[in-house]
């Protein structure tokens, strides 16, 4: 669902000047800017959830964090700090008893930020699909060779479900795309990566300094 720029102001009772000045500051993405045709000619409109939650969370934390830092957290782009064994049982999002089969598919004991997304997305979806630990890992099993080549959570991570063999795959795919799926397969489960990813980082900046740095 769309929201048009004149509707926005009005319900979040920012100005223009704001809109713009955290456009430019890239608070809020230039492709949420979607321009189409109007009766007046050309009208700007917002993807509405995702713009109303963002303005809701900027006017939430501005007085906390700079808007610098602010950009840092809602950036896509990965934090470059590897993770332990240890400090995924310091994150609540992940499920610790998951943990143990998602070291063995991975076979390695430090991770990287993108692995601790995924990992968090996995806790969500094996809570909601009642999934059990080992087909909650395959799934990471199946996707781990695409990991080095992701440099943004700005993606959708979505899992299906084959019902002739009973088993799961999923899909990968950046937040403006579409894709078509065999209809043979069922969405169980989409989660944005870039909902997770800015919400750690400003629960776990104490602890991990994930992307934001003081001036």
């Amino acid at each position: 669902m769309l929201i048009s720029k004149k509707d926005l102001l009005d319900e979040t009772g920012i100005s223009y000047g704001q809109l713009y000045r955290w456009k430019r500051q890239n608070l809020i993405p230039e492709e949420w800017f979607i321009k189409k045709s109007s009766y007046t000619g050309q009208e700007t409109f917002f993807p509405k959830e995702k713009v109303m939650n963002r303005i809701n969370m900027i006017q939430d934390l501005k007085d906390r964090y700079s808007l610098d830092q602010l950009a840092k957290i809602l950036s896509p782009e990965l934090s470059e700090r590897d993770f332990t064994v240890d400090d995924l049982y310091v994150i609540e999002e992940i499920d610790k008893e998951l943990v143990p089969s998602l070291i063995d598919r991975l076979d390695k004991n430090t991770f990287s930020y993108i692995e601790l997304v995924f990992m968090i997305a996995l806790s969500e979806i094996k809570k909601d699909l009642k999934l059990s630990n080992d087909k909650t890992a395959d799934i990471i099993t199946g996707i781990k060779c695409c990991f080095n080549d992701l440099k943004t959570t700005e993606i959708v991570f979505e899992v299906y479900y084959l019902e002739a063999y009973d088993s799961c795959c999923s899909i990968i795919r950046p937040e403006q795309e579409i894709v078509y799926v065999d209809s043979r397969f069922r969405l169980q489960k989409a989660i944005r990566l870039n909902e997770i990813s800015t919400s750690i980082k400003f629960k776990y900046k104490k602890s991990f300094d994930i992307n934001i740095h003081e001036e």
